[in-house]
């Protein structure tokens, strides 16, 4: 990975992928992404299709899209990463999440995106037209919704062969991001949902945002108009027809409480019909983790044909209802966490979560194991053999590259000679540092790591447990993973 990128925070992290925001050399503000593949896609991109892929990728340009400026793959663990540009704002969860979006910001945010695929045509659909991936930005005149290509998605359908705009509907994407937007600011009606195949060939016609806003306002208002004219003519017609009913209120009402009782067993029978929903029974747990199907909890159309299957998820529950259950954030989902697990619950409020379990019915999901809740906690500018529990728990399942900091107690070797390590504990279970002596570089020799013992050294590489033993490692290829604390 480039050396003069500076991270300065952590600012996103799912189980594919993590966003730093970085700075260059010259203070100038990134967005960097690092993605995670398995082992088949991973050769696939370094047997060279992730240059072709990345080449394609940066000349996407668009006013409202987070163009990619650089990426590589990264020389320690082959991952993948790009850089984009970054843009302060608003993420779109955050303005939704209060009911708060006005009719003209939804207008607004409907323009960028139409013209955002009128300008990339097909390959519009592999932007990620999700909330959580829509940043405003700016004030005033200047404001702008900011749009990112799906990194994930981009370079494993080229690790396919196959191009990414291939797997997309683009008209599906689009009409998902206006229905979440027209229901989360509470909108029941959706007057202002535009095919975008019907959109104007001009870009420029579409970011045409205060003519969009005040065509539509006139044509509400009339049609407001017109309403309360014939509101207003029928009623003149009524008392015109039946002027012997005009001492006579008490007739009318009479009249008018025939209809009531339809309306009201109408409605009853409505709700009794939501109270009838039943949970589906809980199917065998999937053994594998990739078995679970993977959703956007805020998306109305992630749970399509998904009731009655084990789904995952990353989300940031942030409280639980009367009931207990964690409340995800943007989704009608409830989480129901298993028997005895309130501690591990109490830590994953607030923080961000991987979640798998039983989708019951369209608002329930059934966590049936206390490990399928699992908790990310931000990395930290770096770790040590304290924190030991955290790192075997949170780290080594993803593969996560950290930073640890320890005292080297003596080298040691493997049987086979292969292997050596660098041990950080001088009990059991073993915190090591792992070398490999035909992965690594040609410094990285018994005789220097024997120059550590003793010394407070900070490595940086990808947390691994041992399959056939209680060691926790973290992996060393090269000597510019190994610094000395003064």
């Amino acid at each position: 990975m480039q050396p003069d990128y500076h991270i300065e925070d952590l600012v996103h992290q799912t189980g594919n992928l993590v966003v730093y925001r970085v700075t260059t050399r010259d203070q100038v503000p990134l967005a960097l992404v690092r993605l995670r593949y398995d082992e088949e896609i991973l050769t696939k991109l370094r047997g060279g299709v992730f240059e072709g892929a990345l080449a394609q990728l940066m000349q996407l340009n668009h006013n409202c899209l987070r163009s990619v400026v650089n990426g590589g793959l990264d020389p320690i663990d082959g991952y993948p990463w790009v850089a984009a540009r970054w843009w302060d704002g608003v993420v779109l969860t955050d303005r939704v999440r209060d009911r708060d979006l006005t009719e003209e910001e939804l207008l607004r945010i409907q323009n960028f995106s139409k013209s955002l695929i009128n300008a990339l045509g097909p390959i519009a659909g592999t932007v990620a037209f999700t909330p959580r991936s829509i940043v405003t930005c700016g004030e005033g005149e200047q404001i702008m919704d900011t749009f990112s290509i799906d990194y994930h998605s981009w370079f494993a359908a080229f690790a396919h062969g196959i191009h990414p705009a291939d797997l997309v509907d683009i008209q599906a994407k689009y009409k998902a991001l206006t229905t979440y937007l027209r229901r989360q600011a509470g909108f029941t009606s959706n007057p202002l949902l535009t095919s975008p195949e019907a959109l104007p060939s001009q870009p420029e016609q579409s970011v045409a945002l205060p003519s969009a806003a005040k065509s539509s306002t006139l044509k509400v208002l009339s049609v407001l108009i017109l309403m309360l004219g014939a509101i207003g003519y029928l009623g003149w017609k009524l008392g015109d027809h039946n002027p012997s009913n005009e001492g006579k209120p008490n007739n009318l009402e009479s009249t008018l409480e025939t209809n009531p009782p339809a309306i009201e067993k109408h409605h009853t029978r409505s709700v009794s019909q939501k109270k009838e929903i039943r949970e589906l029974q809980i199917t065998d747990r999937p053994k594998n983790s990739a078995k679970f199907a993977r959703i956007d909890p805020t998306s109305p159309y992630s749970l399509d044909n998904k009731i009655g299957k084990w789904i995952t998820f990353e989300a940031t529950p942030k409280m639980i209802d009367e009931k207990g259950r964690l409340i995800i954030p943007d989704s009608q989902i409830r989480a129901v966490t298993p028997v005895a697990s309130s501690k591990l619950v109490k830590s994953a409020l607030r923080n961000k979560v991987t979640l798998r379990g039983f989708l019951a019915s369209p608002t329930v999901m059934r966590i049936v194991n206390p490990d399928d809740i699992i908790v990310t906690y931000l990395l930290r500018d770096h770790y040590t053999i304290d924190d030991e529990p955290q790192i075997r728990k949170q780290f080594t399942e993803a593969g996560q590259i950290i930073p640890v900091r320890a005292v080297v107690q003596e080298v040691t070797k493997s049987q086979s000679g292969k292997t050596l390590y660098l041990q950080f504990k001088s009990a059991p279970p073993e915190f090591t540092g792992r070398i490999e002596k035909s992965k690594a570089e040609e410094g990285l020799n018994e005789t220097y790591l024997k120059s550590l013992i003793g010394k407070m050294i900070e490595i940086k590489g990808r947390a691994r447990k041992s399959s056939n033993s209680s060691r926790l490692s973290i992996v060393l290829t090269n000597r510019s993973q190994i610094r000395l604390i003064e």
